[in-house]
């Protein structure tokens, strides 16, 4: 990896409620930017930021990874973090090295706990946020519902940039705004 100016290093923290797929998106960027050569499984063990013995057996985060990889020429700093309270000092810490969070929302599920108390640990820090509005593709998933309780509860500023194409198992893809 090639040297950066601070001017082109972006240090994201995803945050969000557990098993929203935060360590998915990760892997997916480092699959997409060519900074690996295959997507990891959750299930197989092999995904690149949970790799610790007990993080495999569990399926899920238990500390904070720091992945990077380059992009439209930035580098990127992604703070994969847990998403179970019980790991929330990992989350403080991500957030206090991010320069911004992007908050991972479950299409299924919408609006959980701990997606609330991360919108609160990242404004009590001034961090530009976002969500991602993520599994669109499954069983149940309404983006528009989910877009819908994000305005009700953080306000009409909640705009969205991309919208799907498809829906569940028809899901084809988003159209940037």
């Amino acid at each position: 990896m090639k040297e950066y100016a601070s001017t082109n290093i972006r240090n994201i923290a995803l945050v969000g409620h557990g098993k929203s797929g935060k360590t998915s998106i990760a892997e997916d960027c480092l699959f997409n930017t060519g900074a690996i050569k295959r997507r990891g499984s959750i299930a197989d063990g092999t995904m690149v930021s949970d790799y610790e013995p007990e993080e495999t057996r569990r399926e899920l985060s238990i500390q904070t990874s720091l992945l990077a990889c380059e992009w439209l020429d930035h580098k990127l700093n992604i703070l994969d973090t847990p998403g179970y309270p019980d790991f929330v000092g990992e989350v403080k810490s991500a957030l206090q090295a991010a320069d911004s969070a992007l908050i991972v929302i479950s299409a299924v599920s919408g609006i959980e706990v701990e997606t609330e108390k991360v919108w609160r640990y990242a404004e009590a820090m001034d961090l530009p946020r976002a969500f991602f509005v993520n599994k669109i593709d499954r069983e149940h998933a309404d983006f528009q519902n989910v877009v819908h309780e994000l305005r009700l509860r953080f306000g009409a500023g909640v705009v969205p940039i991309q919208l799907p194409v498809g829906k569940e198992a028809a899901f084809q893809g988003v159209v940037d705004l």
